[in-house]
């Protein structure tokens, strides 16, 4: 089972100071899909927000089911899935099947959703804090490809191919943190939210002193500090995808959790990638994305993509920014 993946970013308070009536504020912090996940809301009732909220994690721990791959849920949850490899078309769960169908269609090879055997190789190395061979990563990576398994969208199905295992870890957060974010945006009962998972984060209303919400971005070799802040406004995604959470170290080199699919090893471009985009689900997947990527090839891709801004750290610790970030970015100084 992967490690706790601690919060990537902080964030200021959801309250106004001053304002003219008051404004109840609830947070409340749940251990979910591996990470600590908080919700803090705003509204005028603390009964309702706490509902609101309890609807919110229901939901959360619903998505966190139907995406676990190491632990049995349902018949038709990403365990069972798995389990069905080599077997034909299996029925897969709506939230699952959703995540398939968005991502799918993409078929790119610097994200893969089927590197669960290589992540599997890792997980078992790291516990006994030594290196797969390049034999081992070879034979799990042959195993590894978007051509390994198809979404039938029509029958609900998943076919995979024998011995492919799907790995959500890139996306399902993220997911999870966007339908969240949806269905308080539904919610009366709620002004204001801020959803935390790990460091994907949505935020959502206006606050009411019409000042943006500050989010900082943590220094990714200094958890005590933060390398600026991100001035941002209401519908707001952003996800960091890091090399400092999970990882340990043979002989001085770090290997991170973040795989390169076309070799099976860590990504050893970045120390960090923050995206900042409308849906968490997609600034997840784009973080996870651009992190395996050399800084001008990713900042290409975000360049040529309206929807997507960046900051990049490189392993030096230099920090690049997407063009529209320039006006909204305050580095620390």
């Amino acid at each position: 089972m992967k490690k706790l993946l601690a919060s990537l970013l902080v964030f200021s308070s959801l309250t106004c100071a001053g304002c003219f009536f008051q404004t109840e504020k609830q947070e409340d912090t749940q251990f979910m899909m591996d990470t600590i996940v908080t919700i803090t809301t705003t509204g005028n009732n603390t009964d309702g927000l706490k509902a609101a909220t309890n609807d919110a994690f229901h939901l959360f721990q619903t998505i966190a089911n139907q995406t676990d791959p190491y632990t049995q849920q349902g018949p038709e949850d990403l365990y069972a899935v798995n389990q069905s490899a080599g077997q034909g078309p299996h029925k897969a769960s709506p939230y699952l099947m959703d995540i398939l169908s968005q991502v799918r269609p993409m078929g790119n090879r610097d994200l893969d959703l089927t590197l669960g055997p290589v992540i599997q190789v890792w997980n078992a190395h790291k516990e006994t804090k030594t290196v797969p061979s390049e034999g081992e990563i070879a034979q799990a990576l042959a195993k590894t490809g978007p051509e390994k398994y198809t979404v039938d969208t029509a029958a609900n199905t998943v076919t995979l191919a024998p011995g492919t295992q799907l790995d959500l870890g890139a996306v399902a957060k993220g997911y999870a943190v966007e339908q969240a974010a949806d269905l308080l945006s539904r919610d009366k009962r709620v002004k204001t939210a801020l959803i935390n998972a790990g460091g994907n984060i949505k935020v959502l209303g206006t606050k009411e002193d019409g000042s943006p919400w500050k989010i900082g971005v943590q220094d990714s070799r200094n958890p005590q500090k933060i390398i600026g802040t991100l001035a941002v406004k209401d519908g707001t995604a952003i996800a960091t995808s890091g090399d400092y959470q999970r990882y340990y170290e043979v002989d001085g080199k770090r290997y991170h959790h973040i795989l390169d699919p076309r070799t099976g090893w860590p990504a050893w471009h970045a120390r960090s990638v923050t995206v900042v985009t409308r849906s968490a689900f997609w600034a997840d997947y784009y973080s996870t994305l651009l992190f395996v990527l050399p800084e001008d090839q990713a900042m290409a891709l975000v360049e040529n993509n309206p929807n997507l801004e960046m900051l990049y750290v490189d392993l030096d610790g230099n920090t690049y920014l997407s063009s529209g970030l320039k006006d909204i970015y305050t580095p620390e100084k």
